[in-house]
């Protein structure tokens, strides 16, 4: 069977394990796969949607948003019910940086920060 092309975020974090614990409390994620050992590297699953978790690193280099004092990056987390993901990650320990609203530009989102640093819109379209 022929390889299809996919898109994966790699989240460089500090504390790998504390992240998984995050993001499997924040958003329900599942580990789809982790590396024995001692590095810490991880695929996670939200309702089918992957990303990685991977232990920042001044050696490879893989720097986290907390090495560098922020992020450029913003990651949009798609869901049917933005409201509630969004309050079960502020329980979890994120913090809002927009409230989840409607938007004229057809979208009801908000936008936290996770403690590791990282950026999350988690939003759906209104129609």
């Amino acid at each position: 069977m022929p390889q299809t092309t996919g898109f994966s975020a790699m989240l460089n974090v500090r504390d790998g394990r504390a992240a998984i614990d995050f993001y499997q409390r924040a958003f329900g994620a599942d580990i789809v796969w982790s590396a024995p050992g001692g590095d810490t590297v991880a695929q996670l699953s939200v309702d089918g949607a992957q990303f990685w978790v991977h232990e920042e690193s001044t050696l490879y280099p893989n720097p986290s948003p907390l090495m560098l004092g922020g992020t450029t990056v913003r990651l949009m987390l798609i869901v049917a019910d933005p409201d509630a993901l969004f309050a079960r990650a502020l329980a979890a320990g994120a913090t809002t940086i927009n409230p989840v609203q409607n938007h004229d530009y057809g979208w009801r989102d908000g936008r936290l920060s996770d403690p590791f640093g990282h950026h999350w819109e988690i939003g759906r379209p209104l129609a």
